[in-house]
């Protein structure tokens, strides 16, 4: 019991920091789109060059597919160790076989796979993007094959792999435990 309790702490502190985290990197957008004055000076130069770069013509809109793309998994993210706080619960009062934390599990195991996956596809996007843009300036004709192995070995970077696994491990505990409370009812009306 106590090792669940422990979990319990730290999936807490890590829920309520994410939820810090997000909050103050929001306020520190609004501040540095809106009202970039009220910022102190060093970051004032820093609000300039934001504020020219999301205005300027240079910069398509694919430009700001990662950050976009990478807000939406934070915040997917914060969902899916909302999910694992909701199972962590149920295992507290030892009822393991719940449909409530086998559901949780296997959406925050939906969750990790999602993010993995669409953070590969996207840092993918972003490089073939950078290196078509980078060729632009360049004028320079590369390998195709030596081209295509480093896109594919930049794209696919290990958090996005442990995010996958992870997902994978939620999804295969649930249907452990789906099974087991299939099982449990079974033998409940046997008796």
């Amino acid at each position: 019991m106590k090792t669940i309790q422990i979990l319990r702490t730290l999936i807490n502190i890590l829920f309520y920091t994410l939820i810090a985290v997000f909050i103050i990197g929001f306020i520190f957008f609004i501040l540095l789109f809106l009202f970039p004055e009220t910022l102190p000076s060093p970051l004032n130069s820093f609000s300039e060059l934001f504020n020219s770069m999301l205005f300027s013509s240079m910069f398509s809109w694919k430009m700001y597919l990662i950050p976009i793309s990478t807000t939406i998994n934070y915040i997917l993210f914060i969902v899916a160790i909302y999910f694992l706080r909701k199972s962590v619960s149920s295992f507290i009062i030892s009822d393991f076989y719940s449909e409530k934390a086998t559901t949780n599990l296997k959406n925050a195991g939906n969750i990790f796979v999602f993010i993995g996956v669409s953070t590969i596809i996207i840092q993918l996007f972003a490089i073939l993007y950078f290196q078509n843009l980078a060729k632009n300036m360049i004028q320079m004709k590369t390998n195709f094959l030596i081209t295509l192995s480093n896109t594919l070995a930049a794209a696919i970077d290990l958090k996005s792999v442990i995010s996958i696994i992870i997902g994978l491990f939620f999804l295969l505990f649930s249907k452990i435990f789906e099974n087991s409370r299939i099982l449990k009812q079974e033998n409940d009306l046997t008796i």
